[in-house]
């Protein structure tokens, strides 16, 4: 579907439609498409054409709780030229998907609370426009799909997840966020209230940040725990991660 553009005049000058060739991804994929322009009445200055993701982003302050749209991934495709009527222009991309990208769907259910979408961003006579916004399905890595699941395998129940602006203490990462995937409570734990599970992924590996509540006992107060665990790509089919994370969360 083309989507108008305004121009810097104010004018209806230009048209734009972008097409997913790639609808669903994993960290580290590229997704590709393909862009196409057009304009009607007259000519149009186009500076650049260009591709980013963008997720749904909370930022905490002294105010609470607030959230935006963050791009954090780009790719020029093309630009600059003049669009002309009667000369429509499509050009495919290729945009790199982080490793740290969140994930966006788990063993073939979608993450309640979790949106990432391809934004076409176009420079028309020197203002950005965003023209055009298409979702994007991110799937889990094998290897993080092995941990959610021996998570869940301790009766731990998949609630949600979202993205939180800010970084992991000692805990290498890029991008400027985070995601979090809480699951509630279980039976074995009962000392937990509930469990926050964050990726941390590179081309080699990955780190799998625990963050557990901790109910308040006598004399104790309730407080927030945190392990991590380096995930290698290259031998994390070796490892018994039912017995690993069980390991982890009694440490906890």
């Amino acid at each position: 579907m083309f989507r108008t553009m305004l121009g810097a005049l104010g004018a209806h000058t230009a048209e734009v439609e972008t097409e997913l060739c790639t609808p669903g991804v994993q960290p580290g994929q590229p997704v590709r498409g393909i862009i196409r322009m057009r304009c009607h009445d007259r000519p149009a200055r186009i500076e650049e054409v260009a591709v980013e993701l963008i997720t749904r982003v909370e930022h905490e302050n002294d105010d609470g709780e607030r959230s935006a749209d963050i791009a954090f991934a780009r790719q020029p495709v093309f630009g600059p030229f003049e669009l002309r009527p009667g000369y429509p222009l499509e050009g495919q991309f290729a945009l790199h998907t982080p490793w740290e990208t969140p994930i966006t769907f788990y063993n073939g259910r979608h993450l309640r609370g979790m949106a990432v979408a391809v934004r076409t961003r176009v420079d028309v006579d020197g203002g950005f426009d965003a023209a055009d916004t298409d979702p994007i399905g991110v799937g889990a890595l094998p290897p993080q799909h092995v941990l959610l699941t021996a998570v869940e395998s301790w009766g731990f129940v998949l609630r949600h997840a979202d993205v939180e602006a800010g970084r992991v203490d000692r805990i290498p990462h890029r991008l400027p966020f985070f995601q979090e995937i809480e699951f509630g409570p279980s039976p074995h734990f009962p000392s937990l209230n509930q469990l926050e599970v964050t990726f941390l992924a590179d081309p080699h590996g990955m780190y799998v940040v625990i963050e557990a509540d901790k109910r308040a006992v006598m004399f104790a107060p309730g407080r927030d725990v945190q392990d991590a665990i380096r995930v290698d790509f290259a031998t994390f089919e070796q490892v018994n991660w039912v017995e690993v994370i069980g390991q982890r969360l009694r440490r906890l």
